[in-house]
């Protein structure tokens, strides 16, 4: 019969396999969909009048210390009060941004500000021409990540690509995963958002030096200075500590490292964590099939098809 032919391709096609999700897969799409509404979230932002930028130096102290992402919109000066926080430009660095709190306003109506952890005012009263505008929002730790998102962007599309591309699909999800890893760690390195020890000062005392820390990093910090002498501060927190130099008049140095303890030390352990989490919760791509290689039960080219009992 003439439907005999057809109808035994029919029964040995082989079947569909459906690709499995990879966990990489899925990290690139969370991590682009979180990239998008950032970026979706920053440019309206932008459109309606705002600014953002990142604190870059401790004078703010635990209020907006660095690392801390803050959001300014246009003000007035007359609708401005004390403790207030703005952002300006310097008349003598009009190319820098200063973000300091209001701490008085002159009968001519300009506003005196000073940074929470300085020993004075700023030099030049703030002007409108000078005004930036009055910072509505500020978030700690968040302007880190904005720092490092280049990176991290970057690395991850250089790691999906070259994957896809050089590396075999049963090995492709732990090489993203261990590429990942590696991706932020050498990102903490490039922009240091964990442990970041600011020097403010060295005071001459009587009984030797002082350096004048301040903690910019996101973990509880312990700054060592002389041996045997630390203080242990948290964000934004100031410190002391006696320090030498190795030489007279030669620069001092102190040294920071992570202080964990708590509910810190368990936090940062889960963190670590969170590949193994992922590869036992999500798995690993399982091994796929060579497509080249015929199933057992689909007839090669020079095999009859089987039988279907029909008469010739």
């Amino acid at each position: 019969m003439a439907s005999a032919a057809p109808l035994n391709q029919l029964m040995h096609l082989p079947a569909t396999r459906r690709q499995p999700v990879t966990v990489g897969t899925t990290a690139a799409l969370v991590g682009l969909v979180v990239c998008l509404l950032l970026v979706a979230a920053g440019a309206s932002w932008r459109v309606s009048g705002g600014r953002w930028a990142v604190i870059e130096t401790p004078s703010m102290g635990v209020a907006a210390p660095v690392g801390t992402l803050i959001l300014t919109r246009p003000a007035l000066l007359g609708n401005l009060r004390v403790g207030d926080i703005v952002t300006y430009r310097p008349r003598n660095l009009p190319d820098s941004l200063i973000t300091h709190r209001v701490v008085a306003v002159l009968p001519d109506g300009t506003l005196q500000v000073r940074g929470d952890i300085n020993g004075a005012v700023d030099p030049f009263p703030v002007t409108q021409t000078d005004l930036v505008g009055q910072v509505v929002a500020h978030y700690r730790g968040l302007g880190w990540l904005v720092r490092g998102l280049p990176t991290l962007l970057l690395g991850i599309v250089v790691l999906v690509i070259g994957t896809a591309l050089y590396v075999p699909v049963r090995w492709r999800s732990s090489t993203r995963i261990l590429g990942s890893c590696l991706l932020v760690a050498a990102t903490s390195l490039i922009v240091r958002p964990f442990v970041h020890p600011v020097l403010v000062a060295v005071t001459a005392t009587p009984n030797g030096s002082v350096a004048t820390v301040v903690s910019g990093g996101l973990l509880p910090t312990r700054i060592t200075g002389l041996s045997g002498h630390h203080v242990d501060l948290t964000l934004g927190q100031v410190g002391a500590v006696p320090v030498t130099a190795d030489r007279p008049g030669g620069p001092v140095m102190v040294n920071g490292s992570p202080h964990l303890h708590g509910w810190w030390l368990a936090a940062m352990i889960a963190v670590c964590l969170i590949p193994l989490l992922w590869t036992s919760l999500i798995g690993l791509t399982p091994d796929q099939p060579d497509t080249d290689q015929p199933d057992a039960d689909q007839p090669g080219p020079d095999q009859p098809g089987p039988s279907t009992g029909a008469p010739a």
